[in-house]
């Protein structure tokens, strides 16, 4: 007799009616449901027959049936154990059935209403002809089942927990070697390492950038494709190189990477193009010093690199990961605040809308990075800032601050301080910053770039006191007329504390600068601080000082308050780094609010070896000179005294950047900034010689042709009349568009020119930002003027030629890099 198994889903259907029968829970024959089944019941074999599992052992597996394993091998597994008295269950369930027939039971309803059982549920014979077929369908699309292999912390061997052990026990005590032994020995002995140890020594040696080790015990462990973990892992150690990650340089070989990955089908995580994403948002700017040449071989700068970025965000969601996450969403909405030519606030708010679509939840970071971005904007986007403020105040909570009287009440955390703060400096908008900055101090988040936005907002900050405004009332109630103190020196107000006089504290003030203070002894004194902004300049000067001095207080060790004073509620909260930025923002309230000679007595007492010693860097004296370079009539005297000083100490920078000094902070646009702001005072105290000497000594520091050829004419030689050899007859050496940066369309990626295959940017491409120095006509405008009052033709046709050298020199190399005209390695006719 052909013997069948019964569906499981059908024996535990059966078995449980079987066993309600059994309890006395009889309510009508179960026979017509046997009877009413398309087959009849099959026939099941006993125990001591040939076991089912054992016989069924040797078939092929078909979909849609269980496939189990030997129940030798099943009592011998650790994870699935049977009871030694294991009985078959089809021989159980036969017996049941052959019981289940010997029970009468009554067939009406009448013979069982006076027994005192309980009904059983009131299935019709459609209901369990339904219920049936049902089984039947269910047992039907049943995929095979295999045993599953042990969990990696159920199924370890011993010998798997000693590696593991071991290799942490390694890590710990700094013996990599004993390590890598440890997972070599077990890959040597037949069994797989474990892969969270070789995740542990490989995300050693990615932190530390050994690349070459890396991929060489990587070669030598992994037998198969290394896994997401492991290939993060790989292109971290790429981004740690010391040769990359130290001195912020474009992270080619990582994208390199990637795309190779991207090329052989194995994706990396989204962990990766995150990685790589940042690593390009923080390269600096590319070195455009004249002892580097325009080779191949000038690293790409900050320009090149925020374009790359944003063409590999495009690149990533056309070919791996369509839909970025929170993080990097916030990223790339950060990004659209620092982008090194002008904020992007368009683009924030549409990757922003994007992601509200996408279903993701903004996180703090997110509104942080949007609020930095329109507050970046400036002007109608600050209040645009202010509402996603609020918004994220509503949806995720304030920080520490939970009081005040502004519409930001509760709006806390240091980057959200700093990106409103960065939006009120601006817009000039001095009564949020100082109630920002309170907050911030209330809650102990202050830090340097916070300081530096502040003073920045009170350099940006305009009074609403004017001088030439004012008539002053004498005694007899008789009115002065302005014009009548044309030529004297008026005292103005300082704000004192309860005093509302505005007029309280003299401050020595020039008639026609609005009140611009020239004495320093009134900032002795403390400001009040009240709600009210400050009225004058001076009383702006004077809540500057105050907090700058608060700073020096609380970074110098060695200042202490006597022991018989009171505590200072406010004593260790200004601790913040005197970085060259945080100076400069502080010298820049003085260049905005106080006279020349003021500026000059507060450079010279921070910077001079005399006063307190701090260190400035290339904007220091590039805003100094622009200082001078827009110093008023009455002042030009003291610029031109001062302007030498700077002169001289600006000069060392410029020769060490010369000279290839990679710690400097000159740039080519500061260099051109700087001379255009000396020719300016000069021009100004009417010594136009001195001027078109410094143009001809620009020219011989810094050619037309040297922003086109290799070789470049020794800067010892007079420049006096174009040279045709120089300009005609060299040949352009200049670097090609590297392949990373080409926007040719393409639908492969090979090995050999990875790059990505979608970009958002133009196909102009970044601009040019290792342009040497170079002088234009705007630059030199005034000293053309003063040439023709003179009537000085020669000197006006040499400033002409100057000018038209050098934009000829610009075209020809725009033309060179971008192809248009000029292919590498031809001569320029």
């Amino acid at each position: 007799m052909q013997k069948t198994v019964l569906p499981l889903g059908l024996l535990d259907f059966s078995l449980a009616h079987v066993q309600s029968i059994k309890r006395g829970f009889l309510a009508r024959n179960l026979h017509q449901a046997v009877a009413l089944a398309p087959s009849p019941s099959p026939p099941f074999e006993s125990a001591e027959d040939e076991n089912v599992f054992s016989r069924r052992r040797g078939r092929r597996r078909r979909p849609g049936t269980l496939t189990i394993k030997d129940s030798g091998a099943l009592i011998s597994s650790s994870v699935f154990k049977l009871p030694t008295n294991f009985t078959s269950p089809m021989s159980e369930l036969g017996g049941r059935v052959l019981a289940l027939q010997n029970i009468q039971v009554p067939l009406n309803s009448e013979e069982s209403s006076g027994s005192e059982s309980v009904p059983f549920p009131p299935y019709t014979d459609d209901e369990l002809f339904s219920f049936y077929e049902d089984l039947l369908e269910t047992a039907s699309a049943q995929q095979p089942v295999e045993a599953m292999e042990p969990s990696e912390g159920d199924g370890d061997t011993q010998a798997m927990m000693e590696v593991r052990q071991r290799v942490r026990v390694c890590m710990q005590e700094g013996d990599l070697g004993g390590a890598e032994r440890a997972i070599e020995l077990m890959k040597l002995s037949g069994v797989a390492p474990p892969e969270d140890s070789v995740n542990i020594v490989l995300g050693y040696h990615a932190l530390q950038g050994n690349i070459e080790r890396f991929e060489g015990f990587m070669a030598n462990i992994l037998s198969g494709k290394p896994s997401e973990t492991q290939r993060d892992l790989h292109i971290k150690s790429y981004l740690r190189d010391p040769t990359v990650f130290a001195p912020r340089a474009f992270p080619t070989r990582a994208i390199d990477l990637l795309h190779k990955y991207e090329a052989s089908g194995l994706h990396a995580p989204m962990k990766s193009y995150t990685r790589v994403i940042s690593s390009l948002f923080c390269v600096r700017l590319s070195p455009s010093s004249p002892s580097i040449s325009s080779t191949p071989e000038v690293p790409l700068g900050r320009l090149a690199a925020h374009s790359q970025a944003w063409d590999l965000f495009a690149h990533m969601r056309y070919v791996a990961h369509p839909a970025p996450d929170a993080h990097l969403y916030a990223l790339m909405i950060r990004a659209c605040g620092s982008t090194p030519l002008s904020p992007e606030p368009e683009r924030a708010l549409d990757l922003w809308t994007e992601m509200l679509d996408a279903g993701i939840v903004p996180t703090q970071g997110t509104y942080d990075a949007v609020i930095r971005a329109c507050a970046k904007a400036g002007g109608e986007w600050v209040s645009e800032a202010i509402r996603f403020a609020r918004q994220m105040r509503n949806r995720i909570g304030g920080g520490a601050s939970e009081v005040g009287g502004d519409d930001l009440q509760g709006v806390g955390g240091p980057r959200t301080w700093a990106a409103l703060l960065d939006g009120c400096k601006r817009v000039g908008d001095l009564g949020r910053a100082r109630w920002i900055l309170a907050e911030a101090v209330r809650a102990q988040g202050l830090n340097e770039e916070m300081m530096q936005h502040m003073f920045h907002t009170y350099a940006a900050y305009r009074p609403p006191f004017k001088r030439g405004a004012t008539r002053i009332v004498d005694n007899d109630g008789a009115n002065v007329a302005p014009a009548a103190l044309s030529n004297q020196e008026e005292s103005l107000a300082s704000t004192t504390e309860g005093s509302p006089d505005l007029l309280s504290v003299s401050v020595d003030v020039s008639p026609d600068s609005d009140a611009v203070p020239n004495d320093l002894s009134h900032m002795d004194t403390m400001p009040s601080f009240s709600h009210l902004p400050p009225q004058s300049p001076g009383e702006v000067l004077a809540e500057a000082r105050a907090l700058f001095d608060r700073i020096l207080q609380d970074t110098n060790p060695t200042s202490h308050s006597p022991s018989n004073a009171p505590r200072d509620p406010l004593a260790g909260k200004f601790n913040v780094a005197l970085s060259p930025r945080l100076l400069n923002a502080y010298m820049s309230v003085y260049y905005s609010h106080a006279s020349i000679e003021n500026a000059r007595d507060v450079f010279d007492r921070l910077f001079s070896s005399c006063g307190i010693g701090l260190v400035g860097d290339s904007r220091t004296y590039v805003d100094a000179l622009e200082k001078c370079a827009l110093s008023r009539s009455r002042e030009r005297d003291v610029a031109g005294e001062w302007v030498d000083e700077l002169w001289t100490r600006w000069e060392e920078l410029e020769h060490g950047w010369v000279n290839g000094d990679t710690k400097t902070t000159v740039t080519a646009r500061l260099v051109e900034r700087a001379h255009t702001a000396v020719r300016r005072v000069h021009l100004l105290t009417g010594n136009v010689d001195r001027a078109i000497a410094l143009v001809r000594t620009f020219m011989s520091r810094y050619p037309p042709t040297a922003l086109l050829p290799l070789a470049r004419n020794p800067s010892s030689a007079q420049v006096d009349a174009p040279s045709r050899d120089a300009t005609n007859k060299r040949a352009i050496t200049l670097f090609a568009k590297p392949p990373i940066l080409s926007t040719r369309t393409v639908l492969s990626n090979p090995s050999s020119t990875p790059r990505p295959l979608v970009r958002l940017t133009s196909a102009i491409g970044p601009p040019d930002e290792r342009v040497p120095p170079l002088l234009s006509f705007a630059d030199v405008e005034l000293l053309h003027a003063r040439l023709v009052e003179q009537g000085r033709g020669k000197e006006v046709g040499f400033l002409k030629w100057a000018c038209k050298a050098y934009e000829g020199a610009l075209r020809k190399r725009r033309e060179a890099v971008l192809g248009a005209r000029v292919p590498v390695g031809d001569a320029v006719q």
